[in-house]
């Protein structure tokens, strides 16, 4: 269980997740997982998803083998729409071989658009992985999160509402509070967290 988060402005990108995996079977909470990952200097990762068992008490995460899988399809010139659409592909291939189930994933992508402005995007099992763009605004912060039990949406656009200004320095604060107003709540996730910016 999880939580990740995204937030985009006109000029910056944030991205935070918390550190912990959960055995659902047994409910052993470890807090020992990287949930985001900076694809290149203009796009970055955070992930949720199903973890499959590969022998010897070992689990290898869907996301992270998939990121591995594309390293190689995903330079240092990819915009968030190049990653986002590798991202799919690769996915949508497995959909005829694998039971949904079982590809329960999701990525929430931040960072410079084709265009060159700040723009995020995810790609889920929920939408069958077709990538979905939303592109900065003036008007303020833009987000995508995946959760565990706990639905923070209500709260955290409220404490979007009351943001001053919105600037790295606040969107920062305000994602650390995300982490730990859910950890608070919610026992799937921990207060253990990391973050990536972009400018």
């Amino acid at each position: 269980m999880t939580l990740v988060a995204v937030f985009v402005a006109k000029d910056f990108a944030i991205a935070v997740a918390d550190r912990r995996r959960t055995q659902l079977s047994s409910d052993v909470k470890i807090d020992d997982v990287l949930k985001i990952h900076q694809v290149n200097d203009h796009v970055m990762a955070a992930y949720a998803g199903i973890y499959h068992h590969i022998g010897n008490g070992q689990f290898r995460g869907l996301a992270e083998q998939i990121i591995n899988e594309n390293l190689f399809r995903t330079g240092p010139e990819s915009t968030l729409e190049d990653v986002a659409e590798v991202y799919s592909q690769t996915l949508k291939k497995r959909i005829d071989s694998i039971s949904l189930d079982d590809l329960a994933v999701t990525f929430h992508l931040a960072g410079k658009d084709r265009n060159g402005g700040f723009s995020l995007a995810r790609v889920s099992h929920f939408e069958d992985f077709q990538p979905i763009v939303t592109r900065s605004n003036d008007r303020g912060l833009i987000w995508s999160l995946s959760r565990a039990d706990y639905d923070p949406s209500n709260w955290l656009q409220t404490q979007i509402a009351s943001l001053e200004i919105v600037t790295v320095k606040s969107v920062q604060k305000l994602a650390m509070k995300l982490i730990e107003q859910v950890s608070e709540c919610d026992g799937y996730v921990s207060g253990k967290f990391n973050m990536l910016i972009l400018e």
